[in-house]
């Protein structure tokens, strides 16, 4: 009996200690790998996409440019208080209400964003390592880079807010940018690596 029980705590990691050990964010993750979160998060994703960065819609990123003729704050890798400042006053009236069209528009898209590469990268974290629920578990990353993306809202809403003052959190929106900007570049890259080391080991077995 004690034989068969020690055999069973070392095959699956689920049960006893090991599960009850289990963190947060290994928790989250398992209830992440789910094809179903990845199909309906990806069509969200899909939609929502490409009427944010595609369309003339009075929210869409497009619209943002032809009104300011610059980029919206929220694309760029970085800003300084400086060209948020620069950025609202050369948007005039009509430019700061569509960027705040865009943001309100943004409340959603880094939810969204996020649990679909959540989704894809917990999936793909689950088929090469399905015994290792921690490995499962950095399939939260994404989500860390959408907590980034509504700081960087936030931000943004504060120092349209303020207008025409500078406000001393304006020069912080570049940092909430880059860190987001930078945690999502990560997820992407573990996520096309994951892709790619499936994709030699389904060549290695059809060799």
């Amino acid at each position: 009996m004690n034989m068969m029980t020690s055999t069973i705590d070392r095959t699956r990691p689920d049960v006893g200690g090991t599960k009850a050990g289990w963190s947060g964010a290994e928790r989250l993750g398992k209830r992440l790998t789910s094809w179903r979160v990845l199909t309906v998060s990806g069509l969200f994703f899909i939609a929502f996409a490409a009427v944010f960065f595609a369309s003339s819609a009075p929210f869409a990123i497009p619209h943002v440019e032809d009104v300011c003729g610059a980029a919206p704050l929220d694309v760029r890798l970085y800003s300084t208080g400086g060209d948020v400042n620069r950025f609202l006053n050369e948007c005039g009236e009509s430019g700061r209400a569509a960027y705040l069209n865009m943001q309100i528009a943004d409340l959603f898209y880094p939810a969204v964003f996020g649990v679909f590469m959540a989704a894809a990268l917990g999936l793909t974290l689950k088929h090469l390592f399905p015994l290792h629920q921690a490995v499962v578990g950095l399939a939260v990353v994404p989500l860390v880079g959408s907590g980034f993306d509504y700081l960087e809202n936030a931000l943004a809403w504060r120092a349209l807010a303020a207008y025409p003052d500078a406000v001393a959190s304006n020069s912080l929106l570049g940092l909430a940018s880059t860190a987001k900007t930078v945690t999502f570049w990560i997820a992407g890259a573990m996520l096309l690596a994951g892709l790619a080391a499936l994709l030699v080991r389904a060549i290695r077995r059809l060799v």
